[in-house]
């Protein structure tokens, strides 16, 4: 089964707006008490996630331009993202 380009932005649009919701609820740890003092194995795990995902949403919107998607929407819970990565032009290493 051929996925047509209309079909396959639109599911690249749909990941790319779960993948932005997890970004969202790493940021959104401390709301729920989870601190990188009272849990620091986990916080680095998560932030280390985080990155990884933000190589996955860059290869994502690079595809879904690829494709001839016009609109590429970013939503983020806090301004913890800006660290002087710009998702589209560097990938974050190991």
């Amino acid at each position: 089964m051929n996925i047509t380009p209309d079909n396959e932005v639109t599911r690249l649009e749909k990941r790319q707006r779960g993948l932005q919701r997890v970004i969202s609820a790493i940021n959104d740890l401390t709301i729920y008490g989870i601190y990188p003092t009272n849990f620091p194995k986990l916080v680095s795990a998560a932030e280390h996630f985080k990155d990884h995902v933000k190589v996955e949403i860059q290869a994502t919107k690079k595809r879904i331009i690829e494709l001839g998607g016009t609109t590429v929407e970013e939503h983020f819970s806090s301004l913890e993202h800006v660290n002087n990565i710009d998702p589209l032009t560097e990938v974050i290493d190991e």
